[in-house]
């Protein structure tokens, strides 16, 4: 049966080329450009390899792209892609539209775990996790639609390229930790994606062994934590992972986590209107990010997903953004893109996937 080529970083290509085809360790790297710079889908299209080798390569392996199924634009530009995998399952990833740049989003599981419950994808259950061809997958498949709708410049770089890459799509990353740091250590390659860490980002509902693990393998990323409440009572409820690693452990994890000079830690907070929005929310955040070398995204929650929130008034979200702002907090609104297309923060929901619908116990945590 024919592995695929795209589940293996430079090391482990290159010992599994020379045992299991007696083929030369350098081949791997003579590979990754036209696997991931080139996005060559035929071992045969590769001229500078003797075709010998092209021959074997193709009996041995395969180049993964999933089905596309469906492609839906937002009135802002922001595109949202239905893929089927292998297996029949499918997953969503999305190509956001900034004033800029672009930012590709994309998925790590089908389904999700931690079944936050302001969240689309946990009403689905965690199907399984993405392997790292799969991962991968969504970003070629992405750049090669890019590449048929809007071509390349004089230069031959893409039009309309996206410039940061977030694992911030289905599922929880650090539940599927191995595929995504493969995944990151490639899309980091210089002679393949090329991206550098500044420009990845994975975020995590808060896993503290995989946080404490994302450090000591130094993966090549930014690292950003899903917080969205200021008590372990608010938080239990919205993020249910919570219960088995509450926040003053998760916090004290974030301010013993080693960032380099001018590195911050992505703090992810979507503002839902009576649940984490409160006055008193709004003095505690300052105080629990004490001596945590970070910065503050606030999230405007998005009315249609069907779970029994509501978004905080643009009144609340500017006050909150002016406050921290004046305590001395790196801090941001990230207004949401692709609300039209369900493409927003918390809204990916695979179709085809049967959903386990369940509405959030909501009440007013403000005491």
């Amino acid at each position: 049966m024919k592995q695929q080529i795209l589940n293996f970083d430079e090391r482990e290509l290159s010992q599994l080329l020379q045992s299991s085809c007696s083929l030369e360790p350098y081949r791997a790297k003579q590979l990754i450009p036209w696997l991931y710079r080139k996005r060559e889908t035929s071992f045969e299209a590769m001229t500078d390899i003797a075709k010998s080798v092209r021959e074997l390569l193709s009996e041995n392996f395969t180049i993964y792209r999933p089905k596309l199924l469906q492609s839906l634009k937002s009135v802002d530009g922001t595109r949202k892609y239905l893929f089927q995998l292998e297996g029949g399952e499918t997953v969503e990833t999305v190509l956001i539209k900034q004033p800029k740049r672009w930012t590709l989003c994309v998925s790590s599981q089908v389904g999700c775990a931690v079944a936050c419950s302001f969240c689309v994808t946990g009403t689905l259950g965690l199907k399984r996790n993405l392997e790292t061809h799969e991962i991968l997958g969504q970003v070629l498949a992405v750049r090669d639609d890019i590449a048929a709708r809007k071509g390349y410049d004089g230069n031959g770089t893409l039009i309309d390229d996206f410039y940061n890459i977030v694992f911030m799509g289905m599922g929880e990353p650090f539940h599927n930790f191995d595929n995504v740091a493969r995944a990151v250590r490639l899309l980091n390659h210089p002679k393949g994606f090329d991206f550098s860490p500044r420009k990845l980002t994975v975020s995590t509902s808060g896993v503290i062994p995989a946080i404490q693990r994302f450090a000591e393998e130094e993966v090549g990323a930014n690292l950003a934590i899903s917080l969205n409440a200021t008590t372990d009572e608010v938080r239990n409820v919205v993020i249910p992972i919570n219960k088995r690693w509450p926040l003053s452990e998760l916090l004290a994890t974030l301010r013993d986590f080693p960032l380099k000079k001018g590195k911050r830690i992505t703090i992810e907070y979507v503002m839902l209107a009576g649940v984490n929005d409160t006055f008193q929310d709004l003095q505690r955040l300052p105080k629990l990010l004490h001596g945590i070398q970070s910065k503050v995204n606030l999230i405007p929650y998005n009315d249609n997903s069907g779970l029994g929130y509501s978004a905080s008034s643009r009144q609340i979200i500017e006050k909150w953004h002016q406050t921290l702002l004046d305590r001395g907090l790196n801090c941001t609104i990230r207004w949401s893109k692709g609300n039209d297309i369900s493409a927003a923060c918390g809204q990916l929901a695979a179709k085809n996937e049967p959903k386990k619908v369940k509405k959030a116990a909501v009440r007013d945590h403000s005491a």
